[in-house]
């Protein structure tokens, strides 16, 4: 959603580019180039862009949406992306929730600073008709929804395999929140340092994004982020018969990654995530990266306004004395 019931934005006007949540820097005009060439060409490009390190600042605005409400809930938050990409603002991922205790929508944005964060409120103090039309859907919504929260999280390049957020064709994730014991986040990190290490040198699948709480919930959580193309694969990663160590590690490596499992883990959840494209606000490489997915997506809904062919002006009647 255009973060109207956040204070912290992370399209920033006044600076040249901004961080997208798979660690691309991307332009506002290389967006805007990128959607205008899908749209007039008709031909979408396969071609993937290098992988770079996600975002080093990640909010996450956690909406908890009332049973029964979630169609009216996507209808408004549909609103609010489209009226965002008219406006050509930041790009943002909603995904929602498909298990646990309650059905939650979970609006990611990247940052590379806090500064970005202190100035990414501009678009509303610039465009006051933006801030009404998102203060009225929130109004909207007021009785659809619980009490939301804002996280911010740090990146943890030392914990996480160095795979983007959003991985090309990415659709679900599998999001893992590790409550640890105070005192003992060293031996919890050491277990993804040891897994990193043990994969890379198994040449082992990867795509685990390790981010650290540091405000909005408690500071011992960890957030691990991995990705998938289909529910399938998201599913066959929670499958319990499914070693998390695999074949990468040695039975003493094995051992000693247990014991700092039960020594520094107090909790654990998982729950299952589907990118909506109807409540993002997409960047433009994430459409070229699966393109029919983001067909439905505001930002295209935009761009299909332009393809519309103007009326027919009146045509102007000849005078007698054009003759």
């Amino acid at each position: 959603m255009c973060t109207f019931v956040s204070s912290v934005h992370s399209f920033l006007h006044d600076t040249p580019s901004l961080i997208c949540l798979n660690g691309r820097i991307m332009s506002a005009q290389r967006t805007a180039l990128c959607l205008l060439f899908l749209i007039s060409t008709g031909v979408f490009s396969g071609a993937q862009q290098a992988q770079a390190a996600p975002p080093a600042i990640l909010e996450i605005y956690r909406d908890p949406v009332k049973p029964a409400k979630m169609a009216e809930y996507t209808r408004l938050e549909n609103e609010a992306a489209l009226a965002c990409a008219r406006a050509s603002t930041w790009p943002y991922l909603a995904m929602q929730s498909t298990s646990g205790p309650q059905t939650e929508v979970w609006y990611m944005e990247g940052f590379d600073s806090y500064a970005a964060v202190e100035n990414s409120s501009q678009p509303f103090v610039k465009n006051a008709a933006l801030g009404a039309e998102l203060n009225r859907l929130m109004e909207a919504k007021i009785n659809l929804v619980g009490d939301a929260r804002v996280v911010f999280a740090h990146y943890r390049d030392d914990l996480s395999s160095g795979v983007g957020l959003v991985q090309p064709r990415a659709r679900f994730f599998a999001v893992t929140m590790v409550t640890v014991h105070p005192g003992h986040e060293r031996d919890y990190e050491e277990i993804h340092r040891t897994l990193r290490a043990a994969r890379q040198r198994a040449s082992a699948t990867d795509n685990r994004v390790v981010y650290q709480v540091v405000s909005g919930m408690a500071r011992n959580i960890y957030l691990i982020f991995p990705s998938y193309r289909s529910l399938q694969g998201a599913g066959n990663a929670l499958d319990p018969a499914v070693d998390e160590y695999a074949s990468e590690v040695d039975d003493s490596i094995r051992n000693r990654l247990d014991e700092y499992t039960r020594a520094s883990v107090a909790a654990s959840e998982t729950w299952l995530f589907s990118v909506s494209p109807a409540m993002s606000n997409p960047a433009g490489e994430w459409i070229v990266d699966d393109p029919e997915f983001w067909r439905s997506s505001p930002a295209m809904q935009r761009q299909s306004e332009f393809r519309k062919p103007p009326e027919n002006p009146p045509q102007q009647r000849t005078s007698p004395s054009q003759h």
